[in-house]
């Protein structure tokens, strides 16, 4: 398949997709798909304009669908920069387009009559890995810039503008609530309705 070269194509591209299939577990597999061509066509100019953030990972907006269909983020990661265990209120399609990242999932569990969420699943993306979350099936979880020494760079697609999800506690299983944050936002991101 031809790569996609353009952030503006991805973005039409989707667009299309979320108006055309009503079957949302095809949807989310051609909305990989799509961030796969994106990761293979995805150049340097484009990355190099996300900064990344001194304390955390930084988010920079990249498009908010003006239906509340979808919305699209870049996140930058220096070594050893992750996030803490989070849920989302909707799908989302996570894909790696520099670097090294590392995705673990969770499950809620008993320990010793204790409730907690326990490790299930880990495994390593590097540039061109792209996985989903599905809510609530597959979406406890947690990522983190693996690299001893290289910045990482993720994409991000959801079924809508995340402005609240919650974060939780390993060895409670405690969820409290946590809102989302811009560190930019790319120019035209807030499209008029067409």
């Amino acid at each position: 398949m031809e790569p996609i070269a353009t952030i503006e194509q991805l973005i039409e591209e989707m667009d299309s997709t979320i108006a055309t299939e009503q079957r949302e577990r095809t949807r989310l597999n051609e909305l990989v798909r799509l961030v796969e061509r994106f990761s293979a066509g995805v150049s340097d100019d484009f990355l190099s304009q996300f900064e990344p953030g001194t304390q955390r990972y930084s988010r920079h907006l990249l498009h908010a669908d003006p239906q509340d269909r979808f919305s699209m983020l870049c996140l930058v990661w220096k070594p050893g920069q992750g996030t803490p265990i989070h849920d989302h209120p909707s799908w989302g399609v996570l894909g790696v387009l520099r670097g090294r990242m590392r995705f673990t999932n969770y499950a809620p569990d008993e320990q010793e009559g204790q409730h907690c969420l326990v490790p299930v699943e880990t495994f390593i993306g590097t540039a061109g890995s792209v996985g989903t979350v599905y809510p609530p099936a597959m979406d406890l979880h947690r990522m983190d810039n693996c690299s001893g020494d290289e910045m990482a760079i993720t994409l991000h697609a959801y079924g809508c503008m995340v402005k609240e999800f919650h974060i939780y506690n390993a060895e409670t299983g405690q969820r409290r609530e946590a809102t989302s944050e811009f560190d930019s936002i790319l120019e035209g991101a807030y499209p008029q309705e067409k």
